[in-house]
């Protein structure tokens, strides 16, 4: 599927000038060894297209697949800019707590070795804490629109020295509820900036955010397989009826090896398919939006350490996670919008890695099926309801 670029004027970016080898980016010592230390060999199509342009201070929106490595993209070149630069500051904004802890991770991985200080500002921990740490002025702000607008409330010269400005997950931004907020932050910036917006796609949704932020000189880059699923990707749709699906999922989930997030449409259909898996001895837990920042810090951190096999989550944890273990996706229940499903499929088969996505497809699910076909046009199909037939 193919969004059209809606926010103009917008230079397309040439993928020709792109640069496949990170030790040729003008990247310092320390930053190739921890490309090095963290095993990325070579750089991703939109890491060779936006990692050169980010160093060469230029406004851009990268457009690509779920997996491809945007967020390193763009922490390297941040990060590149500000060991070039002791004076300079960066603010990266993430659209929900999950996605910026994994941004941060990334970041701080990075900076392991430079004296390059970072801050998370985003909800679950108290405005005192992260004041005190803000007042540091950190180089590097992570945060979530919402939590950073807190703060500027009480300090509206927080930002002061801001030169990069990355918004990542830009076409989730206004979903969300965040433009009052992105309208406040750019209220308080002052002077010039840099800005570089990421997205799995980039459409309508997106485009306020553009025309508030980017300067006119913006650049496109689009990843020739930008908003498809990675050919490393295997699908298999399951065909069948609603009473099927636990005895369903539990029979995929016995023969699983590896990591599995199982994806739920609802904080009560989560709920159940928890139980369901805790009551038949599967190493699991599960966790939605309504559960408090401390219990879903503990879930993820034992499933990222493999203390647990799967994960049981709603679309709050369709994008931004990264969890190299993850061999399985499992969509139990279709999602409300059919971009989430790209972004819940992209939880598995991540940088150049292999993984299976299995998508249960009942008659009520029709009207949404249709929406998501697109991204399904190699899954295997399997009827496992003889009197199959969508009923919408």
């Amino acid at each position: 599927m193919t969004s059209v670029p809606y926010f103009l004027p917008m230079k397309t970016h040439d993928p020709a000038t792109a640069i496949a080898d990170f030790s040729k980016m003008g990247l310092s010592p320390t930053l190739l060894a921890a490309l090095e230390k963290g095993k990325f060999v070579s750089p991703t199509q939109i890491q060779s297209e936006s990692i050169p342009l980010g160093l060469a201070g230029e406004d851009l929106i990268g457009v690509a697949q779920t997996g491809s490595g945007k967020t390193l993209a763009y922490a390297l070149a941040v990060v590149s800019k500000l060991e070039k630069n002791p004076q300079a500051r960066a603010l990266i904004l993430s659209p929900s707590r999950e996605t910026a802890e994994q941004v941060h991770w990334v970041v701080l991985a990075i900076c392991a070795e430079l004296k390059i200080t970072v801050c998370l500002a985003v909800p679950g921990v108290t405005i005192a804490t992260q004041s005190n740490q803000l007042k540091k002025n950190p180089r590097i702000i992570v945060a979530t629109p919402g939590r950073i607008n807190d703060h500027l409330q009480h300090n509206k010269l927080l930002l002061k020295g801001l030169e990069i400005l990355v918004i990542d997950e830009a076409d989730r931004m206004l979903d969300l509820g965040f433009e009052p907020q992105l309208k406040f932050m750019q209220s308080t910036l002052r002077g010039t900036r840099q800005t570089m917006m990421f997205a799995a796609s980039f459409g309508p949704r997106a485009e306020p955010v553009a025309k508030m932020f980017l300067n006119e000189n913006a650049i496109l880059i689009r990843s020739q397989a930008a908003e498809t699923p990675v050919p490393t990707l295997e699908q298999k749709v399951f065909f069948l009826s609603g009473s099927q699906k636990e005895h369903r999922l539990l029979d995929e989930l016995k023969v699983m090896k590896g990591g599995v997030i199982v994806f739920a449409d609802s904080k009560e259909s989560c709920t159940t398919l928890g139980r369901l898996l805790a009551h038949n001895k599967f190493s699991s837990d599960f966790i939605h939006g309504d559960m408090n920042p401390g219990h879903r810090n503990r879930v993820l951190s034992e499933f990222r350490d493999q203390r647990l096999q799967i994960l049981v989550t709603t679309d709050l944890l369709a994008r931004g996670l990264d969890v190299a273990h993850v061999n399985h996706v499992v969509n139990f229940d279709l999602p409300y919008k059919s971009d989430d499903f790209l972004h819940r499929i992209g939880r598995t088969a991540r940088a150049g890695r292999e993984g299976t996505a299995i998508t249960f497809v009942t008659p009520a699910d029709g009207r949404t099926f249709r929406k998501i076909k697109p991204y399904l046009q190699n899954a295997t199909e399997k009827t496992l309801n003889s009197s199959f037939k969508f009923t919408e």
